[in-house]
C-alpha cells in the first residue's frame, strides 16, 4: 500500500503527542531507555504487543534482532520469528523489499493478501493477527534497520502507515545510538544494574525457569513468604504487574548477571 499522506489528518493533540515522542527519541541512548520509550510514547501512536527489531546489512539478510515486550517471548514464536532461512522476520524484510520499501500491513481480516496468504497464515500462528512493517530504505551495508510491530489491538490502516513513515528515521537513529553504546562498551555501565539486588535476581532467575515459590525457597533457603517478598520488590522496581511481565522487562534491560546467580 502506498502511503497517501493527504488522507490522513491528526488532531491537535496527535501532533503534541507526536512532538513529545521525537522529543523523548532523542534521549535514547540505552537499551533501557529504548525500552521506555517503545513501550511508553511509541506505545501510544501504534499499540502493539511486540516490538521486533532488526539490524544490519537488509539486503544481505545479515540481521541482528532484539525484541522489546513486556512479556517474555514464547520460544517457539522466538524461533519462528528469528529463523535464518524461513523465519517470519526475513520473509517480512524480503516482502518489504519487493513492495517498495515502504509500510507494509498485514492482518488476517482481509485487505491486500496477494502472494502473502501463507505469510499471513503463520504470522496468526504465531498469534499475530495484525501487523506492521517498516525499514529505513536509504541505509546501505551493516547500517539498516527493520522494525516489526506484532499483535497489534487493531487492524492496521493509512494512519498507521503514515506514522511509521513519520517515526522511521526516529526509530533507526535511536536503535544505532543505542547499538553504537553497547557496542563501545559503556551500555554495561549505563545499565541499571544495581536496580535488583543479588538475591531478586537470583529469585527472578529461577521464576524465568518456571520455579514456585515454594521451590524457589527451598533452592535458595528461603522461606516462601520471603520469595513472595522479593517478587513484589522486584515489580515494584521494575513497574510491572505480574512476574511473566518482570522477566521479560528484566531480560530486556539484561538485568541478569551470570555472576548474581551463584
Amino acid at each position: 500500500m502506498k502511503t497517501n499522506a493527504s488522507f490522513v489528518r491528526l488532531s491537535a493533540s496527535d501532533l503534541e503527542h507526536l512532538l513529545m515522542t521525537l522529543e523523548r527519541a532523542l534521549e535514547v541512548q540505552t537499551r533501557a531507555q529504548f525500552f521506555l520509550w517503545a513501550q511508553g510514547a511509541l506505545q501510544g501512536f501504534i499499540a502493539h504487543e511486540s516490538l521486533w527489531c532488526a539490524h544490519g546489512d537488509i539486503e544481505r539478510m545479515q540481521l541482528r534482532v532484539e525484541c522489546f515486550s513486556n512479556g517474555v517471548p514464547n520460544e517457539r514464536v522466538e524461533a519462528q520469528v528469528t529463523g535464518r532461512s524461513d523465519g517470519l522476520l526475513p520473509r517480512l524484510v524480503d516482502d518489504w523489499i519487493r513492495g517498495g520499501r515502504i509500510p507494509r500491513l498485514l492482518s488476517s481480516e482481509g485487505g491486500d493478501q496477494v502472494g502473502r496468504r501463507q505469510l499471513i497464515s503463520d504470522l496468526k500462528n504465531c498469534g499475530f493477527d495484525h501487523v506492521a512493517v517498516h525499514g529505513v530504505r536509504e541505509m546501505q551495508g551493516s547500517y539498516g534497520s527493520f522494525f516489526v510491530f506484532a499483535g497489534m489491538d487493531h487492524l492496521p490502516n493509512e494512519r498507521d502507515a503514515y506514522l511509521l513513515e513519520l517515526l522511521m528515521p526516529h526509530m533507526h537513529l535511536a536503535l544505532h545510538r543505542m547499538r553504537m553504546r553497547e557496542a563501545a562498551g559503556s551500555a554495561v555501565q549505563a545499565a541499571p544494574v544495581t536496580l535488583l539486588s543479588k538475591r531478586e535476581i537470583q529469585v527472578l532467575h529461577w521464576v524465568k525457569n518456571g520455579k514456585t515459590n515454594m521451590e524457589i525457597g527451598q533452592i535458595l533457603g528461603i522461606s516462601p513468604p520471603t520469595v513472595k517478598n522479593h517478587l513484589q520488590k522486584v515489580m515494584r522496581k521494575l513497574n510491572v504487574n505480574n512476574r511473566a511481565q518482570a522477566v521479560g522487562k528484566c531480560a530486556t534491560l539484561r538485568l541478569m548477571a551470570h555472576s548474581d546467580l551463584n
